[in-house]
């Protein structure tokens, strides 16, 4: 029985997610970071992981590069922990998906989670996944987030 990644073989998956972030490393040199060969392995395996703990499945690379273009710049990542803090942030990532419902785009969690890891969070990532969920139970929806609702005025 062959192995599957999304519904490519998981060498193809693999391969296809190690090009794009390869690809990634032409940015994010810019900045001071980089991905071993190594680094790529891992972030692949800690994507597979994730995805089966959340019981999804992934047709495309994943939240890698869109993780990568929002946060290179961020002050609070060194290329000491650039693949670790990708791979957790990738685990938040699957895990707000799904427990969110689909209510957000990935455009738009990517933008959050840049938002909370550079904003108040300031680098942490136990802060990050604990904004999540405080955004997910107190924001249902992204209209909620992006403005407020005005009170209820009585008069």
């Amino acid at each position: 029985m062959e192995d599957f990644y999304g519904l490519m073989p998981l060498s193809h998956g693999r391969e296809q997610l190690m090009a794009a972030l390869q690809g990634c490393n032409a940015l994010s040199t810019r900045y001071g970071l980089t991905l071993s060969r190594a680094d790529m392995r891992m972030l692949a395996e800690k994507q597979m992981e994730a995805l089966r703990s959340a019981g999804r499945i992934e047709f495309g690379c994943g939240p890698y590069e869109k993780l990568v273009y929002a946060l290179c710049d961020s002050p609070y990542l060194t290329q000491t922990d650039y693949a670790e803090t990708l791979a957790e942030l990738c685990v938040l990532f699957y895990q707000f998906k799904s427990e969110s419902g689909e209510r957000w785009s990935d455009d738009e969690l990517i933008g959050l989670m840049k938002w909370l890891y550079d904003g108040e969070c300031q680098g942490s990532l136990d802060l990050v996944g604990d904004r999540l969920w405080q955004t997910l139970h107190t924001h249902p929806d992204t209209e909620n987030f992006a403005e407020e609702e005005e009170p209820f005025d009585e008069e």
